[in-house]
């Protein structure tokens, strides 16, 4: 049924929110500022909901990215839908951020897609990505991350952790592809693959994944 949906990506450095109309038309508004989820997502969901010329009553669906990513980040989107989601009594699915980095570029990328996400100093959230689906994800010191990439000879690495060690992969496997360019999932993207969940599975609950325990919290390795 078509339906308005609203979703959150603040899993990460850059996040955002994307409305996707019936129709196919987005809109989305994003920041690049770490630590500030809470302050800016507010005002990027109150700006795509004024750009389609509607207001939370109207929606649909609620989709969120549910990580793995920043600890803080993940708490604030889901907390932020689940109230939406309670005041407007709207459906809620998840997306995790390794599919909506990887799913998309592999509609068209020929070869393999590897998803990593930068954990902390030299360790990566590790997935491989297809078009229908993600891979579960590993968390890897950057060292064995780079053997999952060896002798693969189409391989495209996106993600935050690509972006962060770049020259290590070229250096390390020459053959791979690093989209330094595709660092950060798109709001748009996570209201795609969400409401082809929601078609596909209906909607859930939302909970965070979390690979790895707060940064204050873990144990040095």
């Amino acid at each position: 049924m078509p339906m308005f949906v609203l979703a959150l990506e603040t899993a990460g450095d850059r996040g955002g929110a994307a409305l996707l109309a019936p129709g196919g038309e987005l809109f989305e508004a994003t920041f690049f500022a770490a630590r500030q989820h809470g302050e800016l997502l507010p005002g990027c969901v109150q700006a795509v909901l004024q750009a389609a010329g509607i207001g939370p009553q109207d929606l649909g669906l609620v989709a969120v990215d549910v990580g793995p990513g920043s600890f803080t980040g993940l708490r604030i989107g889901i907390a932020f839908a689940q109230a939406l989601a309670q005041a407007h009594s709207l459906p809620t699915v998840g997306v995790r951020q390794t599919e909506a980095l990887g799913m998309p570029v592999a509609r068209w990328w020929p070869g393999r897609v590897a998803v990593w996400i930068h954990d902390r100093r030299q360790f990566v959230y590790h997935a491989w990505a297809r078009e229908d689906r993600a891979g579960r994800e590993s968390v890897l010191p950057v060292s064995q991350a780079l053997e999952k990439l060896t002798g693969e000879p189409e391989v495209l690495v996106v993600g935050s952790g690509a972006a962060m060690f770049a020259a290590d992969i070229r250096r390390a496997v020459p053959q791979a592809v690093v989209a330094e360019g595709l660092a950060w999932p798109s709001p748009g993207a996570v209201a795609r693959l969400g409401l082809a969940r929601f078609e596909a599975q209906g909607g859930g609950p939302l909970e965070p994944l979390y690979l790895q325990p707060p940064v204050g919290k873990a144990k040095e390795v």
